[in-house]
């Protein structure tokens, strides 16, 4: 968790906002890791801008914008002001891009 922070504090003035978005207008998850089989630690509405930090590989997934297997790292503010870290697929994000738009997570 503080590798994390530490992550976060040290990118979040250089972070782009992208849309989260589904088809039909369903949550997208947040996971704890790059793929599918990983936890589910919160979820975000559809509509939601959030900042990716950089992206990860893991499983393939097909949403909204297509198929890949690009997880971007980002983080979301609960109403209690509590800020989660995870990742969610690059197919549920708007980037204008069907490859990454920021650097591969060094960790």
């Amino acid at each position: 968790m503080i590798a994390s922070l530490l992550i976060f504090s040290s990118h979040a003035l250089a972070a782009q906002y992208y849309t989260v978005s589904t088809s039909s207008g369903a949550p997208v998850n947040m996971r704890s890791g790059p793929g599918t089989s990983w936890g589910i630690v919160t979820t975000i509405p559809s509509g939601t801008r959030i900042p990716i930090y950089c992206y990860k590989t893991g499983t393939t997934v097909t949403g909204k914008y297509g198929t890949s297997n690009i997880w971007n790292y980002t983080e979301r503010t609960l109403a209690s002001g509590e800020i989660v870290p995870g990742f969610v697929s690059d197919t549920y994000m708007y980037t204008g891009s069907d490859g990454p738009v920021v650097p591969k997570c060094s960790w």
